[in-house]
């Protein structure tokens, strides 16, 4: 994907970036939330994001450590702008939050998946745990990442572009 960058949100520009879209989807789009999907979780997490030519927000995911053990981290709040949907980014999302988390040398990578989603996951070699369940009116799966931390790549953190 040429003219794609996939980059940490590292200021508080890239940051309301990535709230707006998933402003846009989970609330005005899905209707999953009333007003704002914000949650505990966005303190502490990070956000992964796509740009296009460097100025179009094209898609993020949300990735944060689990409250209870810092060696498990959670995926979610995958948001692509509508017109980029199927062209690949919610895969490289997924990637990106992926590699990100084999960097990080987490034990566990998690994601709270609607279920429309979970055969992706799949494809990209997740496996479901546990059963199905409703998550604000939505069918949702718990996936977990075939990390294999040993063969992370040795990458710099902040920007990571997209190849084709």
């Amino acid at each position: 994907m040429r003219n794609y960058e996939v980059k940490l949100a590292d200021t508080d520009q890239e940051v309301a970036a990535a709230l707006h879209l998933r402003r846009q989807v989970f609330v005005e789009e899905q209707h999953m939330f009333h007003a704002s999907d914000a949650d505990e979780h966005d303190e502490d997490s990070i956000l992964i994001n796509i740009w296009k030519n460097g100025s179009i927000l094209t898609g993020t995911v949300r990735c944060y450590p689990d409250k209870k053990d810092a060696t498990v981290w959670w995926g979610g709040r995958l948001a692509v702008r509508a017109e980029y949907r199927l062209r690949g980014i919610g895969v490289y999302l997924i990637e990106a939050a992926v590699a990100e988390m084999k960097l990080r040398q987490v034990r566990r990578f998690l994601a709270q998946v609607q279920q429309q989603n979970v055969n992706l996951f799949i494809k990209l070699g997740w496996k479901t745990v546990g059963d199905e369940f409703w998550f604000h009116d939505h069918p949702h799966q718990i996936m977990e990442a075939d990390l294999h931390v040993h063969d992370a790549p040795n990458r710099k953190r902040s920007k990571q572009p997209v190849q084709s």
